[in-house]
């Protein structure tokens, strides 16, 4: 198959199979439980039989007289990578959805609608124009939302409400940067920019800015993070994996070719994003440090971990020609974010098939007597970590060195603090992951023992996931080769001479491990943990902290609501009075005497009457449709604010 029709598969087979899968969930559920197994699974395969063809040479496809510019689809390594992992995680979720989804009602809806989402998202990452990628990106924003409401209770909705409007804000504001882009561009092709961009001057900033802030919010970046904390709970716990595993990604990809393809290595730009990673891996690690929904702590964890990523990506941008070791950290870091977290939300999902709870004080043992269970999850704990021999150990290094090369280049405090909070979050994630751990397997009392136990078809993506993890930790050299193919098109070539498990990554990690088990022991035990009458319970101290979302966004859209309620209404009864002066001045107008020679019988006169009275009658009409308009946007507003 040719790389034009392949390209063409990979868009079009899922969202046929969407259609398919919708029409035999109306006829049977298990047909379509069957087709969507078998669908995925053909997509994994065919992308994982292009593995050799992506490397040796990019495939394209254009399609004119779509989307206004046409549509422009490329298949590199670099985004190989990204469809691979896509194609991969969505047939292993799905085969989980199966158990997981047999107690919840409209089950074809949740399936519609995350078959779309697989659509809109191999689109956005194969997508050579920003038209198409934007148009994709915004397609997935709609498709995910009804996942996250699916159980339509209070809590699903007001999650849903904030992740929309987050969504939608954040598209506005990217559509308006690519607006700014094409005006002084006059194109949007990916291969194009970057000497199209070098030759706008200053304003590229305030696009960079715009771009950025679309792409960060679906990232999960601080201070655009507020969907992601109440959207992963929300969500049933396949839409969960998938939200943090893949979605997130797409913000980051997002990120990635903005910095790496129109504005490489500049300083300006990389240094802010450098700074949102090491606010968000902080601040996303200290809150996971006090939650006690598991489902919450792991939405914390993707935050902070997410943070690391885009550290990598603003120290690609600083370290310039020096940049190879950041771009194989960061990649290699999304690759085991997706696997290594995808894993823990499943787990917890099959936490909740079990209890119908997630509340780590109210399961309490639950895993005491599961032995494999234990197990996967102590992987993935492992995994994320960084422990050696886990694949989380390898691209934590590899960021660690990048940071300490730009720390060996550029010295001062910044770089050096930034290294403090990069040690400090890793004991974070030690710290919070070992509290869901030891809640879950080893306190509490053995009352679950004959609870109802999760299902083979739940437990073989975990276990996939599981073995990913040890074989990636083990042979580094296996994700290094993709790496180094993907690396050549942000203008990196060669291998980079690390020994991974060298003596001193080794005591590096377990440095941050050691922190992390001092934390769980002095802060979580000692301040976190409340033991009375032999009953054990966690508290959360946050929730009467500050909150960006209560305390600054909803009071400022308020404030702004207001404002421009009062501007509109000033403006909406300046254009009534006008109309209405209009519409007197033609009455005035069509009752003046007019005579004419050759209007015997009145004729004329009675015409230009009634054209007069028809123009009044048409501007109060428009003025009326305005108005009408405008109840209708307040309507929405209030609808989503409230």
């Amino acid at each position: 198959m040719t790389g034009e029709n392949s390209l063409l598969f990979i868009i079009l087979f899922p969202l046929i199979s969407t259609i398919i899968s919708y029409l035999l969930g109306r006829i049977r559920e298990s047909y379509r439980d069957v087709f969507n197994i078998f669908s995925t699974f053909i997509m994994f395969i065919f992308v994982s039989s292009l593995y050799l063809k992506v490397l040796s040479e990019d495939m394209r496809l254009l399609v004119p007289n779509i989307m206004g510019t046409g549509l422009y689809l490329k298949l590199n390594a670099f985004r190989y990578i990204f469809v691979w992992l896509t194609t991969l995680i969505w047939f292993l979720v799905i085969v989980y959805s199966i158990s997981y989804m047999k107690s919840y009602k409209d089950k074809n809806r949740y399936y519609v609608f995350f078959m779309l989402t697989y659509w809109s998202t191999l689109g956005v990452f194969i997508s050579e124009d920003l038209l198409n990628l934007f148009t994709f990106f915004e397609i997935m924003s709609l498709t995910s939302y009804p996942l996250i409401i699916h159980e339509e209770e209070k809590s699903s909705h007001e999650a849903g409400d904030t992740y929309i409007i987050m969504a939608v804000a954040g598209g506005l504001v990217l559509l308006m940067g690519l607006f700014l882009l094409y005006d002084f561009t006059q194109t949007l092709l990916l291969g194009e920019l970057k000497i199209a961009v070098s030759k706008i001057g200053d304003i590229k900033y305030l696009i960079a800015s715009l771009i950025l802030f679309g792409f960060g919010v679906k990232a999960g970046a601080v201070p655009l993070h507020i969907w992601l904390p109440k959207a992963h709970p929300a969500a049933p716990a396949p839409a969960s994996a998938i939200l943090s595993g893949i979605l997130l990604k797409t913000g980051i990809f997002g990120i990635m070719i903005t910095t790496g393809y129109m504005f490489p290595d500049d300083f300006n730009i990389s240094s802010v994003i450098l700074v949102l990673g090491f606010t968000t891996m902080f601040i996303g690690g200290l809150l996971a440090l006090f939650q006690r929904n598991i489902k919450r702590t792991l939405a914390y964890s993707s935050m902070s971990q997410m943070g690391y990523i885009l550290v990598g990506i603003g120290l690609m941008g600083i370290l310039g020609e020096h940049k190879a070791i950041a771009f194989y950290g960061t990649l290699y870091h999304i690759i085991n974010h997706v696997i290594y977290k995808v894993l823990l939300f499943l787990a917890a999902g099959a936490v909740y098939m079990c209890l119908h709870r997630l509340d780590i004080n109210s399961i309490l043992g639950f895993g005491k007597n599961k032995n494999i269970f234990k197990y996967l999850f102590l992987i993935g704990l492992c995994g994320i970590i960084g422990m050696p021999g886990f694949n989380g150990f390898i691209s934590k290094n590899l960021l660690h060195h990048a940071l300490a090369e730009a720390l060996h280049i550029y010295g001062g405090i910044w770089l050096t603090l930034g290294e403090y909070i990069f040690v400090i979050s890793s004991g974070f994630t030690t710290a919070y992951m070992l509290k869901l751990f030891v809640a879950i397997f080893m306190e509490g009392e053995d009352k679950y023992s004959k609870e109802k136990y999760i299902s083979k078809t739940t437990f073989i993506p975990m276990v996939i996931l599981a073995l990913l993890i040890l074989f990636i930790g083990v042979n580094p050299q296996f994700v290094i080769k993709v790496i180094e193919k993907a690396s050549i098109s942000f203008g990196i070539y060669g291998e980079i001479p690390i020994d991974f498990y060298s003596i001193e990554n080794i005591k590096s990690s377990f440095v941050s491990i050691g922190l992390g088990v001092l934390v769980y022991i002095l802060f979580i035990r000692k301040h976190l943990r409340v033991v009375s009458d032999k009953k054990i319970t966690y508290i959360n101290t946050t929730l009467s902290w500050f909150s960006i979302e209560k305390n600054i966004y909803i009071p400022l859209f308020k404030f702004i609501f207001r404002i421009l309620s009062f501007v509109l209404k000033v403006f909406d009864e300046g254009l009534i009075k006008l109309i209405y002066l209009i519409n007197d001045n033609m009455k005035k107008i069509g009752n003046v005497e007019i005579k004419f020679e050759n209007d015997v019988d009145g004729k004329l006169k009675e015409l230009l009457n009634k054209k007069f009275s028809l123009t009044g009658y048409k501007l109060s009409s428009i003025t009326y449709s305005i108005y009408i308009f405008g109840v209708m946007l307040l309507v929405i507003l209030i609808t989503l604010m409230y």
